[in-house]
């Protein structure tokens, strides 16, 4: 679940266009971010229970970051309702080295989706903002987890 957690910081770094659609979108009012992405990919795409997800990324940041904190939340369908899993606060220091200088940014990573994680169908948002509350971006996502 760690990985999991670095994997949702990086994309709370960064602020994203999208090219993995059918799971990441843009918050609804997500504006005037501090990164913009252009290339996201994440293989496989959705990510596999038991497996492997590769995540690269690719883009601008317009603004430098020296500090910044991120809010990954996470819920899960079952039982006929979506159940909210514990969130996950995070300094954005601790998942890139700042600081993150302007212009041209690239990360990538892999992370280990664990062969115990329920399948079924999951959602979540990740707010992250800079040293002065910027919005860095602001992303949600939608998916469903299988072996």
């Amino acid at each position: 679940m760690n990985k999991f957690i670095t994997i949702a910081l990086v994309f709370s770094v960064l602020c994203f266009g999208i090219a993995s659609a059918d799971i990441w979108s843009y918050c609804t009012g997500n504006i005037n971010p501090t990164f913009n992405i252009n290339t996201l990919t994440l293989t496989p795409d959705p990510p596999k229970i038991g497996q492997v997800a590769t995540v690269n990324l690719q883009g601008t940041l317009t603004e430098e970051i020296t500090s910044g904190s991120s809010v990954f939340s996470i819920e899960y369908f079952v039982a006929g309702a979506w159940r909210a899993l514990p969130d996950f606060d995070n300094d954005v220091c601790s998942v890139v080295t700042c600081p993150v200088q302007t212009g041209p940014f690239t990360f990538s990573t892999q992370i280990n989706i664990p062969f115990i994680t329920p399948r079924g169908n999951y959602r979540g948002q990740l707010i992250m903002n800079d040293q002065t509350g910027r919005n860095i971006t602001c992303l949600t996502f939608a998916t469903t987890l299988n072996p």
